[in-house]
C-alpha cells in the first residue's frame, strides 16, 4: 500500500539542528531553532512553571480526559491574559488546543467549513508551519509583502497596496507581538490602518501569537490585537504558550473567534471543538493545568511576569551589543535595523548561498532565509559572529 508514496520534503530546521549537533568545531554558533535558552545553552525551565508543576504533583493530578472544548477555565484565563483583561465589542468564544499549531489548524478547518473558496494571505516571511497547514486544510494561499530585503525594514507600501485590494473571500494571517520571524514590529499606526482596511474591505484577520511579554510587557504587547478586536466585527486568534511559558513539549494553546452575536460565537466554539476532535480527539491537559495554575495564583503569576521581564531585558541587551559590534567591525550603522525590531528573531541580509557559507566556513548556523535566533547568541561570541556575517555578506563594503 505504501510502497509508491512520495518521500516528503525534509524539514529545514530539523535537518540543520541535526547537522549542527554533529559539528564539533569549538567556535560553533547555532542560531537555528526558535527556543529561548539560558546562558548554559539549555532550554529555559521557568521557576514559576517548576513551582506550579510541583504544586500539581503534590495535589495529585487528575489524568481523566478533558472535554473536546478543553479546560474552559484555562481557556477563559488565557483569554483574559491575551486581551489584557479588556472588554471588546462582540463575543469571544474559544477552545483549548494542542499548541498554537493545533489552534491554527482548527481555525483553518472552520474557515474551510464556512467558505471553501477562502484564500489565506501570509506574510513574506512567515513560519514554516503556516503554508503546509493551510494546504492540509484544503485552502488556497498567497503571500503579501512584509520585509524590504534591501533595508531589512517593513515594506509598508507593498503590504498595504496588497491588503487594500482584498475582500470578504480573503483571510489575512497576521503576527502578534514579536511573532513574525523577521523580528519586524508593526506600530500602533500600522495596526490601526490594518483594522480600518479590514472594516472597509471585509477581509478576516487571523492573528497568530505566542510571544506576549517578550517586547514591552504583557499588557503592552496586547495592543495590536486589542486595536483589531475593538475595530472589527470578526477575527480569529490562535495562541501558543510554548514561548512565554516555556512549555514547548506540553503543547499548550487555544483558538478564539470574535463574533458579533452570541449565537454565532457559540456555533463557532462548538465547531472548533469538532474540528479538533478529528485530529487529536481531546487536547492534552498537563501543560494547560500548569498555565492555569500560574494565571490563577497571584504569587506565581508575579514570579512568571518577573521572569518574562528578565528575558525581555536580556534580548534587548543582546540586540544593543550586536549592533554595537556591527558598527565597530563594519564602520557603518547598516545593522542598526536590529534595534528597531522586537522579540527573539532577526533577519540577516544574506542569500541562501551565503547562509550555507556561514555554516561551512564559520560554523554559524541560521535558516536559509537569513533568520537567526538572537536569544541563542552566546555573548562571548558576538564579535566572532559579527565578523563571520560581515565576511560572508560583505554588507560593509
Amino acid at each position: 500500500m505504501f510502497a509508491n508514496i512520495p518521500l516528503p520534503a525534509s524539514d529545514e530546521i530539523i535537518d540543520l539542528m541535526a547537522r549542527s549537533s554533529k559539528d564539533e568545531r569549538p567556535f560553533k554558533v547555532d542560531l537555528t531553532v526558535g527556543v529561548y535558552k539560558d546562558s548554559n545553552d539549555n532550554t529555559l525551565l521557568m521557576k514559576a512553571v517548576k513551582e506550579a508543576d510541583q504544586l500539581l504533583a503534590n495535589a495529585g493530578r487528575n489524568k481523566s480526559y478533558v472535554g473536546s472544548k478543553g479546560d474552559l477555565e484555562y481557556v477563559q484565563l488565557l483569554q483574559e491574559l491575551v486581551f489584557a483583561n479588556q472588554t471588546v465589542k462582540g463575543y469571544i468564544s474559544g477552545v483549548q488546543t494542542a499548541g498554537g499549531s493545533g489552534g491554527l489548524r482548527a481555525i483553518l478547518d472552520l474557515i474551510k467549513l464556512a467558505n471553501p473558496t477562502a484564500k489565506i494571505w501570509v506574510s513574506d516571511p512567515t513560519y514554516a508551519n503556516h503554508i503546509p497547514t493551510i494546504i492540509a486544510a484544503g485552502l488556497a494561499y498567497e503571500e503579501y509583502p512584509f520585509i524590504d530585503h534591501k533595508t531589512m525594514t517593513l515594506d509598508e507600501s507593498g503590504m498595504f497596496d496588497t491588503l487594500e485590494k482584498l475582500g470578504e473571500n480573503d483571510v489575512v494571517l497576521l503576527h502578534g507581538s514579536c511573532h513574525n520571524p523577521s523580528g519586524l514590529r508593526l506600530t500602533a499606526q500600522h495596526w490601526q490602518q490594518i483594522a480600518q482596511l479590514s472594516k472597509s474591505t471585509n477581509f478576516l484577520p487571523l492573528i497568530d501569537t505566542a510571544y506576549q511579554g517578550f517586547a514591552d510587557g504583557l499588557n503592552e504587547d496586547a495592543a495590536g490585537l486589542l486595536t483589531m478586536a475593538k475595530s472589527v466585527e470578526r477575527l480569529a486568534l490562535c495562541v501558543s504558550c510554548s514561548k512565554n511559558f516555556g512549555v514547548y513539549s506540553d503543547r499548550v494553546g487555544a483558538a478564539y473567534i470574535l463574533s458579533p452575536t452570541l449565537e454565532e460565537a457559540n456555533k463557532a466554539q462548538s465547531q472548533l471543538a469538532i474540528m479538533s476532535k478529528t485530529t487529536y480527539w481531546v487536547p492534552p491537559s498537563n501543560g494547560a493545568e500548569i498555565v492555569k495554575t500560574i494565571l490563577k495564583t497571584p504569587a506565581l503569576k508575579t514570579m512568571w511576569s518577573d521572569e518574562l521581564s528578565q528575558i525581555n531585558g536580556k534580548i534587548k541587551g543582546l540586540r544593543e551589543k550586536l549592533c554595537a559590534a556591527f558598527r565597530q567591525h563594519s564602520g557603518d550603522n547598516y545593522f542598526d535595523y536590529i534595534l528597531s525590531q522586537e522579540g527573539m528573531f532577526a533577519m540577516l541580509p544574506a542569500t541562501e548561498e551565503q547562509m550555507e557559507s556561514l555554516r561551512t566556513e564559520y560554523a554559524v548556523y541560521g535558516l536559509n532565509n537569513g533568520r537567526i535566533n538572537l536569544a541563542s547568541i552566546p555573548e562571548q561570541d558576538i564579535d566572532y559572529l559579527v565578523e563571520s556575517i560581515l565576511a560572508v555578506t560583505q554588507v560593509s563594503e
